[in-house]
């Protein structure tokens, strides 16, 4: 299983208290991901294979940020569940390996959107400016 290293020097008070909904339906993907956000004290939602699910959580648990897999299985992809969030006030971070189609059907709702493979700098950094942005 592959390892991804998050230490990348101190990590950023507005990290503390955050609370991310991560969407993603590959596994390996999702725990990746899930374990950047834990080594820099983000606290994860997931991570949540449909947008089912994913949708119930962000109603039950208000999250600061939501990172969806735009290709997601189920009755309802990505795109789909970041316009039913978007009246929460939940930013959006796309993780996509369609970058077109998250484009043309999705940038309305997307603070930011990450090609995969992503890196770890580049994808804190998104995640950093979302925060960045809420707080101003």
């Amino acid at each position: 299983m592959m390892h991804i290293r998050a230490d990348h020097g101190p990590q950023p008070a507005q990290y503390h208290g955050k609370r991310v909904l991560l969407c993603e339906n590959n596994p390996r993907v999702g725990m990746c991901i899930a374990s950047v956000l834990h080594e820099v004290g983000i606290a994860v939602i997931g991570p949540i294979s449909t947008a089912e699910e994913a949708l119930a959580d962000c109603f039950r648990q208000s999250p600061d940020l939501a990172l969806i897999d735009i290709g997601l299985s189920g009755a309802i992809d990505g795109i789909t569940l970041a316009a039913e969030i978007a009246p929460l006030g939940v930013p959006v971070i796309f993780l996509t390996g369609d970058y077109e189609r998250a484009c043309v059907e999705g940038r309305e709702f997307a603070a930011d959107i990450l090609i995969k493979p992503i890196s770890v700098p580049a994808f804190l950094n998104s995640v950093t400016s979302v925060f960045r942005t809420r707080a101003e």
